[in-house]
């Protein structure tokens, strides 16, 4: 039989949730809530899908990861790259599963692109995956490509006019719900199954609690119902990597330190570009809709490319380090609550964090509730990868780190919605002894409580502790070392990440 069996819900926390809820609309989750127990769940900084899938698939905290954002900057070098599923120093819970004889079935969870060897299967997803040798074994990826099995739209949602994209990532949730249940029903006797629902949080940035989010999780409460009727025996979890709120401030943040004097650009270029609306983003939809997009890329010399703002914000990912006046600056940013000191100053990392604790935005709000080092923010043998600065921005505030002719301050724009450290967690299932759950509990203390569920031996180098929600004794085991790689991502996965707005 299933044994346990994981739903990552991106992007979900309860206060989102909660007026579907109290209208009657996820009847399941409900039901959930009644016969299980539930609290808030609290992701690591920043609370990004990148790096907090591989929190709780680890255990740990990013500072034991090596692994901080979606991208990491060396201002030595002056380079920037794209982690993908080999730059995590860490091995997995379904490692210490099949160390114990014990098998898993993972789905769809962010950053496992290339995928794992699993004594089972792996599906990768999140937007890191491409559409070829994305399965262990290889042959499932076959079966799956002949189901019509997707990773990703055909067209993504880019803003909010887009309701046909939108509908279509409906119909995605829809897919990748149903062709979990399709396997499990193929792997009756797996111990530990896993599914992460990806795009949903792409809608809630989009669109927050409007229509298509709200039909997305009706949609998804329907398959949580099938798969609790389906496995009645089974501990069902429901969690998530952070939450989600809608916006009031966006924040630019490398405009706010060109202002303070910290960082010195040179985007005269871009202030021309940008002011009469030319940027790739317009120039490749319109390639597209006259049908000469490949020969706009193949013949566009770099040096033409490389001077053309991303999109109305600027320059982004390795092209915005082009911009900077490395001599001069002392600082960049990255998105949701980075910053980078060059040349490691002391002096610059504690004037800007008293900077950055008394910033308030036009509302007169802070932009950040908390400003750390990032020997607070993290522990473990790579802190020292991480960015110097680490602000964990208020709820309802949107960091971009786009170097162009910004404001400091804006409304909302591309994204309603923004992501929020609080996320959910739920437990439900006959073995579960507990009837109560402190919280809120951390996301590092989801690995070791799947491995306590099947009465897997748990790690000594996990950060995270095992709920209280079986009784009995943890037995514990040795790490298991892994090598890591810190290869730049490929340029259509930051594409992608483009689109879907997190690399700015």
């Amino acid at each position: 039989m299933v044994e346990t069996i994981v739903l990552g819900l991106d992007g979900a926390n309860w206060t989102l949730l909660e007026p579907w809820l109290d209208d009657g609309r996820l009847s399941n989750v409900q039901a959930l809530r009644e016969d299980g127990v539930w609290t808030d769940m609290e992701s690591a900084l920043p609370p990004v899908t990148c790096p907090n899938w591989r929190c709780y698939s680890t255990g740990k905290n990013p500072g034991k990861l090596g692994v901080y954002w979606w991208e990491a900057i060396d201002t030595d070098a002056r380079t920037l790259t794209t982690p993908d599923s080999r730059s995590f120093k860490s091995a997995n819970y379904w490692d210490y599963l099949n160390q114990d004889g014990q098998t898993a079935g993972i789905v769809n969870l962010p950053m496992t692109y290339p995928p794992f060897e699993v004594d089972r299967f792996m599906v990768a997803g999140g937007p890191g995956s491409e559409q070829s040798a994305y399965t262990h074994p290889s042959e499932l990826g076959d079966q799956l490509d002949n189901g019509g099995y997707t990773l990703h739209p055909d067209n993504p949602v880019t803003s909010k006019d887009d309701r046909a994209a939108a509908d279509a990532l409906v119909d995605l949730i829809e897919q990748r719900l149903t062709t979990f249940r399709e396997l499990l029903d193929e792997n009756q006797d797996i111990d530990v199954a896993h599914c992460t629902v990806f795009y949903i949080n792409v809608l809630q940035h989009y669109f927050w609690r409007e229509e298509p989010t709200r039909r997305a999780w009706e949609l998804i409460d329907e398959h949580i119902g099938k798969i609790r009727e389906e496995y009645p025996d089974a501990t069902l979890l429901l969690m998530s990597d952070h939450g989600c709120k809608d916006v009031d401030t966006v924040f630019y943040a490398n405009a706010w330190l060109e202002e303070q004097g910290y960082l010195v650009t040179e985007t005269e270029t871009a202030d021309l570009l940008t002011r009469v609306g030319v940027n790739k983003k317009r120039i490749s939809k319109l390639a597209h809709r006259l049908g000469i997009h490949d020969l706009v890329t193949t013949l566009a010399p770099e040096r033409v490319t490389q001077s053309i703002p991303e999109d109305e914000e600027g320059f982004k990912r390795e092209q915005k380090l082009e911009k900077i006046d490395w001599d001069r600056s002392k600082a960049v940013a990255s998105g949701q609550g980075l910053v980078y000191v060059i040349d490691d100053d002391p002096e610059t990392t504690e004037q800007l964090i008293d900077d950055l604790k008394s910033l308030t935005g036009p509302n007169g709000k802070p932009i950040a509730r908390e400003v750390m080092h990032r020997e607070e923010a993290y522990d473990g043998p790579y802190v020292e990868d991480a960015p110097d600065i680490v602000f964990d921005q208020r709820p309802g505030v949107h960091t971009s780190g786009a170097i162009g002719s910004n404001p400091v301050f804006d409304d909302a724009g591309r994204w309603e919605a923004e992501n929020v450290r609080t996320g959910l967690f739920l437990a439900d299932g006959p073995q579960l002894e507990s009837d109560t759950l402190d919280g809120p509990i951390s996301i590092t203390d989801i690995a070791p409580t799947v491995l306590d569920s099947v009465d897997c031996p748990i790690p000594t180098d996990m950060d995270g502790q095992p709920l209280d929600l079986f009784g009995g004794e943890h037995e514990t085991c040795e790490p298991i070392s892994v090598t890591s790689s810190a290869d730049a991502a490929r340029e259509g996965v930051q594409d992608r990440l483009e689109d879907l707005g997190y690399l700015e």
